[in-house]
């Protein structure tokens, strides 16, 4: 049976940037999920988003890894949402809590620290960050039912290596 007492990456990536979203206001909705129209004001929503293999690299690394490349890279979605019925507000809101998110993946040491240093272990392999970043930050707007939706997506990446 499968358990679910180890965190595996992406979810380990997942955990630790929900966990350090929650420092940036008591008052956020955070969610380990993609965000819905219907969330809270002011939400954020943490989600792993993709996963690729580096086919370029190709050590030795005997039979256990020999058909898994030991590099790869994990992509995970950081969402803002603000709902507000008055456009210029939300639009202000959103614009504090989209630069809150950037500042809070660039300059928050325990986060740095924290993404850095996960790795975690399946089957006799471990897996272990080398290096990571920020590939964009994407912003959507929208009127739904009288309010109005101001949505941004930062997508942080991270690469692995398995040992």
């Amino acid at each position: 049976m499968i358990t679910y007492d180890t965190t595996q990456f992406p979810n380990n990536i997942v955990e630790m940037v929900a966990l350090r979203s929650q420092l940036i206001d008591t008052d956020l909705f955070i969610a380990k999920r993609p965000l819905r129209p219907t969330d809270p004001n002011q939400s954020i929503g943490v989600v792993a988003s993709n996963w690729v293999p580096n086919d370029e690299s190709k050590e030795m690394l005997g039979s256990a890894y020999a058909m898994q490349p030991p590099l790869s890279r994990y992509s995970v979605s950081v969402q803002a949402l603000i709902r507000d019925t008055q456009q210029d507000r939300g639009l202000n809101v959103h614009s504090v809590l989209s630069r809150m998110i950037r500042s809070m993946v660039y300059t928050d040491t325990p986060l740095r620290v924290a993404l850095s240093g996960l790795t975690s272990t399946l089957n006799g392999m471990t897996e272990h960050t080398q290096r990571w970043g920020v590939t964009q930050q994407r912003f959507f707007a929208n009127e739904i039912g009288g309010d109005w939706n101001y949505l941004s997506i930062l997508e942080l990446w991270l690469e692995t290596e398995i040992r």
